[in-house]
């Protein structure tokens, strides 16, 4: 029986984290409605394979949106890391010492979350817009009408809803498929899959433990003559997870390799460290591959996030982060063009932002996975008898800044709106994110971040830093952007919000453009932008938190501003 179809905005396919992401930003830009299916209920889906950490720009990202309080109350926050030989002495720079150099941030830290804590988080937030996850309820059938018009109802989704036995069809604008690697959405579509699955696999194992390891609070790894580089990390709620390569020799020392033969080979693992295991939660074997969509889109109208878009191993813990910067690098592009006011080609800029980045992900978790098995990576150019760990060290160290996600980067190309090919002199360019700064609340001078004035709803934020002026008005300068009627009206339709910042505390702030704040003493915002004092300037950044523009005071604000934005936003010009 098929039931009578109904019509949305966007489809999301898929309810893990990055699902769930998706349609919570989607609703809460507002103005596009959407609906979240799973083919798994929720019991099932909890016996999955789960992710555990979130890096600094992920958790930045998270803040945004109004996610991290809630994080964070329940996350257990890792700062230290620690590499053990095999003899149990404590070794420097191998490892994942490249952790304790995440600086630049206020999330100087790993936030270690199991999955199904984060998921609980995030269908909460999204049910506060009125989104429920409707499962079990799986895809079964795609057709995309790309002769109708973009904005038109151009899919029809055929879902089977398992507990009611009915097929259903749902008519929407876009679907996003976040359901991992074995996507449906993927293979409906037709989108190849292209890369490679290895040989190698490996055990994780969860659950509450004693032990002499000296540090096990920390993200920690001991290197194993047998069991590889060996994952030990301290989780939420007091518990640990450890992870082992799993290769043939530890096979076929068992008729079945079950969960009492995965406690035995992890207690093999982390000698000459003891370990006994109070409570398993979860455990799981599995296989090592590097693959990535061919496409990350068909026809504008289809999108893919996350694991049903790439896939790699776990071993740089950037799965999760990953899929992260690919739902807030779409939904907000979404939005704004589905409400109308963006032009309908700013979504072609997701796959161009994405894929290089997600390509030197891959790069560097080819090299990781193989040294976490003490094999040197394919190619390897160097000395052959180096130590696998040494160069594991030296690999982490150097993909240290990309893997915090701090200095991953959009580049600026001609056809890209989203990057502006203007190059300063100072710490910061277009396509870099936008650092956090300290600043303080007028009034109360209260302490504040930057990142939290520019929550993420889907508005670009015009931040003016303001000259430092002895007489007269600092923001005499920029009275002139107050009188574009394009700009107003971008304003009006919550496409810009204007930021004011001044470099030193003042008793009484006029004509300030949007909220205004004060920087710290030293003016610490201003150096860290490569603002002149002197002068002041524009910096532009986008919703999901990297630079746009930097517009240098000399020149004509209203029209570098207006300019900008004509090639991204669509506006109705005011009488």
């Amino acid at each position: 029986m098929v039931q009578n179809e109904s019509l949305i905005d966007v489809l999301v396919v898929g309810a893990g984290p990055v699902g769930l992401i998706t349609a919570y930003q989607l609703a809460r830009f507002g103005g596009v409605s959407v609906r979240i299916i799973e083919k798994h209920s929720k019991s099932v889906q909890d016996a999955y394979g789960r992710a555990i950490t979130l890096f600094p720009r992920t958790s930045e990202m998270l803040d945004q949106l109004d996610l991290a309080d809630d994080l964070l109350q329940e996350a257990f926050a890792c700062r230290e890391t620690v590499a053990y030989n095999c003899r149990g002495e404590e070794v420097h720079g191998r490892g994942w010492s490249f952790m304790d150099q995440m600086k630049d941030t206020a999330f100087d830290f790993s936030l270690v979350l199991r999955q199904k804590y984060q998921e609980e988080i995030f269908r909460k937030a999204l049910r506060r817009y009125g989104v429920e996850i409707e499962a079990p309820v799986e895809l079964i059938a795609i057709e995309i009408d790309n002769t109708a018009s973009s904005f038109s109802h151009s899919i029809t989704a055929t879902i089977r809803d398992a507990d009611k036995g009915l097929l259903k069809i749902v008519k929407c604008k876009r679907l996003i498929g976040a359901d991992g690697g074995r996507s449906s959405v993927r293979r409906l579509v037709a989108i190849p899959f292209e890369g490679s699955t290895s040989e190698d696999r490996w055990v994780r194992i969860d659950g509450h433990v004693k032990t002499n390891l000296p540090k096990p609070r920390t993200y920690c790894s001991i290197e194993s003559p047998t069991h590889g580089n060996v994952l030990w990390v301290g989780l939420d709620r007091g518990a640990t997870r450890i992870g082992y390569a799993f290769t043939d020799d530890r096979a076929n020392a068992f008729a079945e390799f079950n969960e009492q033969a995965a406690i035995a080979e992890a207690i093999a693992a982390v000698k000459p460290f003891t370990l006994e295991f109070e409570r398993v939660d979860w455990w799981t074997i599995y296989t090592v591959g590097q693959r990535v969509a061919k496409n990350f889109s068909v026809d504008d109208r289809v999108f893919l996030v996350g694991d049903a878009c790439h896939t790699h191993s776990s071993g740089a813990a950037q799965g999760l982060n990953t899929g992260i910067h690919d739902s807030v690098n779409l939904s907000w592009k979404l939005s704004l063009v589905l409400r109308g006011l963006a032009v309908p080609t700013l979504v072609n800029t997701y796959e161009a932002e994405r894929r290089p980045n997600v390509l030197k992900l891959i790069q560097y978790d080819m090299a990781i996975s193989r040294l976490m098995t003490n094999r040197l990576p394919e190619g390897w150019q160097g000395d052959s008898t180096a130590d696998v760990n040494d160069v594991l060290g030296q690999v982490m160290e150097e993909a240290g800044t990309f893997s915090s996600g701090l200095s991953i980067a959009y580049e600026s190309t001609i056809d890209n709106p989203l990057v502006s090919n203007t190059l300063s002199s100072g710490p910061v360019n277009p396509g870099m994110r936008a650092p956090d700064i300290a600043l303080l609340k007028p009034g109360t001078f209260e302490r504040t971040r930057l990142i939290r004035e520019t929550t993420n709803v889907g508005s670009f934020y015009a931040v003016f830093f303001a000259a430092d002026c002895s007489q007269g008005d600092p923001m005499v300068e920029w009275r002139s952007v107050q009188q574009s009627k394009q700009l107003i009206a971008d304003v009006q339709n919550r496409s810009i919000t204007y930021l004011t910042i001044l470099p030193t505390k003042a008793p009484l702030i006029r004509g300030s453009l949007g909220r205004a704040y004060f920087d710290v003493e030293g003016q610490a915002g201003y150096k860290r932008y490569g603002i002149d004092l002197a002068r002041g300037g524009v910096i532009v950044i986008r919703p999901d938190g990297w630079i746009l523009d930097i517009v240098s005071a000399e020149s004509d604000i209203v029209y570098e501003l207006e300019t900008m934005f004509e090639g991204i936003l669509r506006y109705t010009v005011l009488d």
